[in-house]
């Protein structure tokens, strides 16, 4: 080894690594993968969400504002009783048609990313335990 060798390293400016282990590289990436795709699964549901209740009319939700609804209501005959519980029935029957559209586009909008999610999570604590069984072997 030369002085200059000699003093570089007692500068500091020479440094000797070790080869990194390749689980520990690994691992690293597998934790940058997950924070994209954390961003990834967020961007679809905020933006596939807003897609899917914009489209949304008063008439797939059958609401008691929804023109449909207003027509079928006035198409109710009889005495008070009985347009009533015409009434009655056809809100009943649209309200529960509206709410199963909102949960159906919902579960639409949400399945994606949590089955991403929970496969994930799968990966990750798979690479975890190998990561540590390899440490413990290691020392």
């Amino acid at each position: 080894m030369t002085d200059f060798h000699r003093s570089a390293e007692a500068k500091g400016w020479i440094m000797y690594h070790r080869a990194p282990n390749p689980l520990e590289v690994l691992y690293a990436r597998l934790l940058m993968l997950s924070k994209m795709l954390s961003a990834v699964c967020c961007l679809w549901i905020a933006v596939v969400g807003t897609v899917m209740v914009r489209e949304l009319t008063p008439n797939d939700l059958q609401n008691h504002r929804a023109p449909i609804i207003q027509e079928r209501v006035g198409q109710c005959e009889g005495d008070f009783a009985r347009r009533y519980a015409c009434a009655d029935t056809i809100l009943l029957n649209g309200e529960n048609r509206g709410a199963s559209q909102l949960l159906m586009r919902l579960g639409v909008t949400l399945f994606l990313p949590t089955v991403a999610w929970v496969m994930w999570r799968g990966v990750m604590q798979r690479a975890a335990r190998l990561r540590e069984a390899v440490n413990q072997s290691w020392g």
